[in-house]
């Protein structure tokens, strides 16, 4: 575990924003820009998982979307991967709705806005294999929140050969 104050490369850890079975996310820091961003870090580094995180990385990285948490770069953490990725500012689709009735004109809006992110992923050959609410973080903007797609890493690559990624059928992820 990460602690806040911790200078990894040219980022701060701030603090953690969530844990998973396999990694954690923490806000970090640019230490030279001031800018903030999340840093996907592996709770178990054997080396399948670490080429399951890789793998996650370049898919979600292939998507330049409004509706899709993009992946920026990859940094080396105790020696394995860690994603570095866009951070959203809100919650997750999942806390929101355990909080909140929505409108129909905010189901309508967040909605729309996986869909457009999912139909990019198909556009570029990705099916993302495990969209569920809480894989869908909130960005807080003036006026609404936008649905942000996250977590492609059960993602099928339908066009393999052609972006070199894989993912074979009857394995366990």
């Amino acid at each position: 575990m990460l602690e806040s104050g911790q200078v990894l490369d040219r980022y701060t850890i701030v603090r953690p924003l969530g844990r998973g079975g396999l990694a954690t996310v923490y806000l970090v820091r640019h230490n030279r820009l001031g800018s903030l961003q999340a840093l996907k870090v592996l709770a178990v580094p054997s080396t399948r998982v670490r080429g399951r995180l890789l793998r996650e990385g370049r898919v979600q990285a292939q998507l330049r979307h409004p509706n899709v948490a993009s992946v920026i770069d990859v940094l080396e953490v105790d020696g394995n991967p860690s994603l570095l990725m866009e951070y959203v500012n809100g919650p997750s689709l999942k806390l929101l709705l355990a909080k909140a009735e929505l409108n129909i004109d905010q189901i309508d809006d967040l909605a729309r806005g996986i869909l457009t992110g999912v139909a990019a992923a198909h556009s570029r050959g990705l099916v993302h294999r495990d969209i569920k609410p809480g894989n869908v973080l909130l960005s807080i903007e003036p006026q609404r929140l936008v649905a942000k797609i996250t977590d492609f890493g059960l993602a099928k690559v339908l066009n393999e050969k052609q972006s070199g990624m894989q993912t074979r059928t009857g394995i366990a992820m």
